[in-house]
Order: structure tokens, then sequence, then C-alpha cells
């Protein structure tokens, strides 16, 4: 039987990337003995391309040709997975579905790297060792294994990646844990620099980095303040020891007066009335003051102790974040304190803050009110939306906390707990078995709980947070 029409394509197969423009020349002959009218349709192309067919329709008498031209545009973002397509080119009457013809034309889709990297926190103070956390994004439109190295200039910061490896379908993303240790430096602060790369395993593939800081604590300002410590504790316990000494040793010896002058004879007191008179106000005096000093010298051992537990909520600390002056704020500013500050603007795109990653206390001009927000490094007044990541030392991670926003409902978070698992925290608080559940609290992040919503400033005034029980 004579099939009612012919069609040819040119070319034959195709080789394209995403984002490629594809032509296609569709010749189609009217094998029929009437007028036919004949479209062209392209099936089988990745989600998201485009087709456009000159002209969209062809009028053909019998035993006449034609030639159709199709374009199709490829998408680009995000990309179609790699691999060969089996496309193809429909010819049909758009009056008799039954008069159709397809050729198979092979469109072989090449594969895109698009591998981000991101180190958090940047800068990690301690002593001899410190983590990190890695994230590695795959934007491609390939599977990939990536395998994770750091290096330092010196050679000196040995590493640890858990996992040491990641393999990542295209559109996903994964973390990995970055634990670091160097010999202490003796006499000045250290700062390594440690450049992160993820190298994909695919022969050719261009390897992606980032950078951190390890900053290290000299050793001798370490013994110097452990010498210190055990100086002070030596001269409490000496003064705890010596001063009820002092006081009994006082108190007997007013005794002993005053028995001493109880059982004087009686005409020694008539012979010299003027000691006599003079003698209760010598010895009412140290007994009325002998309680004060014994009952203050007991209060170091016992009530601030005591009094520090009640107010502390055993062991809950309370840091007010608009303790610097107003200005941009360093990073470490809280070390201290257990924790770092700096702005994450790869969270949130925020028009002209790509780079902003410091953090200022500025002052309300309308309120008053002083707060902690995001910033950029040169200018406190700019990029306040930008949200702001609270990072806990490598060995401190928070059993508990809560953040206090300037105003209440204008914030959300998202809580990275030390199991690399990450939850979100409307209330901005974490609850002591939640942290406990994930091995404490490694990081927040917070954001403005509308996202987008203009002016809307990441503004927070303190934050309490207990350690890990």
């Amino acid at each position: 039987m004579t099939l009612p029409l012919r069609v040819n394509v040119a070319p034959e197969r195709a080789e394209a990337s995403p984002g490629d423009n594809l032509q296609f020349d569709v010749t189609v002959r009217n094998a029929s003995d009437i007028v036919e009218h004949y479209g062209v349709e392209m099936v089988g192309l990745p989600d998201g391309a485009t087709v456009r067919a000159e002209p969209e329709v062809a009028k053909l008498r019998p035993a006449e040709s034609a030639t159709l031209t199709v374009r199709v545009t490829l998408p680009v973002q995000p990309p179609p997975p790699a691999g060969t397509y089996v496309v193809g080119a429909l010819v049909r009457s758009p009056y008799r579905h039954d008069v159709s013809r397809c050729v198979e034309v092979p469109i072989q889709l090449a594969s895109v790297e698009q591998i981000t990297l991101r180190t958090t926190p940047e800068v990690v103070n301690g002593g001899k060792s410190g983590q990190f956390t890695i994230e590695v994004a795959n934007g491609g439109n390939a599977p990939v294994r990536l395998y994770l190295s750091a290096t330092d200039p010196e050679r000196r910061v040995s590493t640890v990646f858990q996992p040491a490896y990641l393999d990542l379908p295209p559109s996903a993303s994964a973390r990995a844990l970055l634990s670091v240790s160097a010999p202490l430096p003796w006499q000045r602060e250290k700062q390594r620099q440690l450049t992160i790369t993820a190298s994909p395993e695919m022969m050719g593939a261009v390897p992606v980095t980032s950078t951190a800081s390890f900053v290290q604590q000299p050793r001798l300002a370490t013994k110097f303040a452990k010498i210190g410590g055990i100086a002070a504790g030596v001269v409490v316990l000496a003064a705890a020891i010596a001063v009820p000494a002092l006081i009994k040793k006082g108190t007997e010896k007013a005794a002993n007066t005053a028995a001493t002058q109880t059982a004087a004879p009686t005409g020694a007191a008539t012979a010299a009335p003027t000691q006599a008179s003079a003698a209760p106000p010598v010895q009412s005096a140290p007994a009325s003051a002998a309680p004060p000093v014994q009952s203050s010298a007991a209060a170091p051992s016992s009530a601030p102790v005591s009094s520090a537990a009640t107010a502390n909520g055993g062991g809950v600390q309370e840091v007010d974040l608009t303790a610097p002056k107003d200005g941009v704020v360093a990073s470490d500013a809280f070390r201290n304190q257990g924790f770092l500050v700096s702005a994450d603007p790869g969270t949130i795109a925020v028009p002209g803050c790509d780079n902003a990653r410091s953090t200022a206390v500025v002052t309300d001009p309308t309120t008053g009110l002083r707060f902690l927000t995001s910033s950029t490094a040169d200018d406190p007044t700019k990029c306040h939306s930008v949200p702001m990541l609270i990072a806990f030392l490598a060995d401190k991670p928070a059993g508990a906390l809560q953040v206090v926003p300037v105003s209440p409902n204008t914030l959300t978070m998202e809580v990275t707990f030390k199991d690399l698992q990450r939850l979100p925290a409307p209330t901005l608080v974490v609850p002591a078995d939640v942290a406990a559940k994930h091995g404490g609290v490694d990081q927040v992040l917070l954001k403005p709980a509308v996202t987008g919503a203009p002016n809307a400033p990441v503004a927070v005034t303190k934050i309490r947070f207990a350690p890990l029980g």
C-alpha cells in the first residue's frame, strides 16, 4: 500500500547543549491523489523546550512537495538531564488524523557542570582544632561524584571530611563536616587560610573551590590564663582560711579582756573611774562588729555561687547583641561568649548586597532602639534585610536557645544541628530536647518573616542559650 505522504528530515541527528537553538528541515511530499494540508510537530523533546514551524501548515496538491523549517530551543534553567533524546518529527493532516507519519531524530544532549561550594562559618576561632560545614550543590544536568579536599599554604593543617566524597544527582545538594587541627602557635594568634576543593570524578572536569580561615589562639596565652586562674584560686582559698582564723582570734582576745576586767578588784574600779567609764564602749565595739565581718567572710564561699545559679537558670547565658558600639561589628566580636556573627547573602537574593557578609550595631533614628543587623563591610547603613548567621564554636554547640528580635513576628529562623540536620524554627526558640536529639545547635540563620518585603531588616537585640547537657 502506497503511503499518502513521504517525509524526510535533515539533519538526521543532532548534538546540542542546554540553551542551544536547533533547526530541522522537514520535507513533505503528498503521495495521495487529493489536495492535503500538512503540519509538523516535534515530540519527545526535553521539558521546557519550545518549537516553532514555518509555515505552520503546508497545502500540497497530489505529488507536490514542500519544506517546513522547524526551530527548536532547548531550556537553560533548569538544564534538562543529559543523554540521548529520540525525538519524533510527526507530520500529519489537521483534517484527516489517519494521514500521518513520524520520523525519528536522535538528539544527543551534552552534560553541563554547575557545581557550587559554600563553607560556613567563614572564620572559626579556636585552639588546636575546629570544624566547618561544607555545602555542595549540583546545578548541572548529570549526576556527579565530588571528592573533597582542603589545603593550606604552610601545609600545617590536618583535615578530615565526613564523608570524604558526595554523590549528587542533578538539582541536588548535600553537606559534609570538615574537622581541622594544627599545632598551636607559641606567642601570637595564627590565622591559617584554607582552600576547600570539590573535584568532580569526570575526566577533564574543573574543580570548584571555596576559602575559609582557621584562627588559633597562642599557646603561651593559654598557659598564662591557666596559671592566672590557679593563682586566683590559691588567693581565694588562702583568704577563706585566714579571714575566719583572724576573726576567731580577735573574738577570743575580746572575750579574755572582758573576763579580766570583770575579775578586777572593786577598789581599782573606784580608783580609776575614767577607765571604767571608757571600758564598755571598747568592749561592746568588737562584740558588735564581729558578726558582720563573719557574715561577709562567709558570703564569698556560698552566696555568689547560689545566686549565680538562680539567675542563670543552671547555666543559661544571655548575651546583649547591642553591647558593641554603633558601626560594623567584627565576626568574632562575640567569640568569648561562644559564637560568631556574619551575614549570609547567598540564601536570599537582595539587590546590591551580593557581598554583604558583615553585621553592624545601628540605632533606629525614629525609635532610638539599638539592634544588631546585617550590613556590608564598609557601610553599616546598607543591606539590613540580608539573612544573618549566628554560628556557635565547634566545641561549644548550644543545648537550647532563644533569639530576641526588635519587633515580634518579624523574623523566621532556620537551625542547623551538629548532625547536619536542618529544621525551621519560626518562633526563634530551640527547646533543649530537640537540640539534644541532634547533638546540639551548630548555627542558626535568621531571615525576614516575609521574603522580599521592602526594607524589612533582620534586627535582633539578645540571644539566650544553654550549654549542651
